[in-house]
């Protein structure tokens, strides 16, 4: 009973607790991480480039340990991937090269050349550095470590709740989804089979008791705030806050110079 409970808490995208380096780095460390690989996915559309990036991400997952994990939460963008490449493929700006598909199906034009194949491939590999990075440090951040990194930065303490909140919301969203999904399937309904317009029906009954599992939790949130007596405090003090250390210095002098290496490789190299 327990093997099959803990079994399904690792399902969706949580928090997995471990001793990597990765996990042993100050939230501020990762949240720079983020911000950082987020902003150099928008310096280029070289996809060389962007693929360098996005190694360099797989890179950080595997000395966290979470290799398998964060590959199988990429799964969760493969319907915005396949969105993307077919958008930015058909109807992007980008028309250089020779032409690889010129078709009209009913009053759409569809036309690819070897450019619009290259922007579409670079968008989609933007797509998986912002949901890489994004998983990887969701995966290994504790949702009270980044309230308390907050705080220690002088962030408003209801600015710090709210992003820290929402951090925590992903883990039970995510729980709770699962959840519904068992209770609807072991009750007969199969979202697998049917086609689109079929599952819609369906999906209203995965999002109807999400949307009430929701707003309940909101409430007892509030209640539970309003007990505690929160924001009865101008400035609320941090117990055993985290301090930045060894590694956390170490890994920001290697962003540094990646981002260095990246602003040179796509301004003066990979033109």
């Amino acid at each position: 009973m327990a093997g099959g409970r803990g079994k399904k808490n690792k399902r969706g995208l949580i928090y997995i607790p471990g001793d990597s380096v990765i996990h042993s780095l100050d939230p501020r460390t990762k949240l720079l991480m983020l911000v950082v690989f987020s902003i150099m996915s928008f310096l280029t559309t070289n996809p060389l480039v962007m693929g360098l990036i996005f190694a360099f991400i797989v890179l950080f997952v595997w000395k966290s340990g979470l290799i398998v994990k964060w590959f199988s939460s990429l799964r969760l963008v493969i319907p915005l991937i396949i969105f993307v490449f077919v958008l930015d493929l058909f109807f992007s700006r980008e028309n250089s090269g020779f032409e690889l598909i010129s078709a009209q199906i009913g009053f759409i034009p569809l036309y690819a050349t070897e450019g619009s194949l290259c922007f579409s491939s670079a968008m989609v590999i933007r797509l998986l550095i912002i949901a890489g990075i994004s998983f990887l440090f969701i995966m290994t951040t504790k949702y009270s470590d980044f309230v308390k990194s907050l705080h220690k930065m002088k962030v408003p303490p209801i600015i710090s709740f709210s992003l820290g909140y929402a951090l925590s919301s992903t883990t039970t969203l995510s729980r709770d989804a699962n959840n519904v999904l068992d209770a609807q399937k072991s009750r007969g309904l199969k979202f697998e089979k049917g086609s689109v317009l079929k599952k819609a029906d369906k999906l209203l009954s995965l999002f109807i008791p999400l949307t009430v599992i929701m707003l309940n939790r909101s409430n007892q949130v509030s209640n539970a705030m309003q007990c505690r007596g929160y924001g009865s405090s101008e400035r609320p003090t941090v117990y055993n806050a985290p301090v930045p250390g060894v590694y956390d210095y170490t890994a920001m002098l290697i962003i540094a110079l990646f981002l260095f290496t990246v602003i040179i490789l796509s301004n003066y190299v990979l033109i």
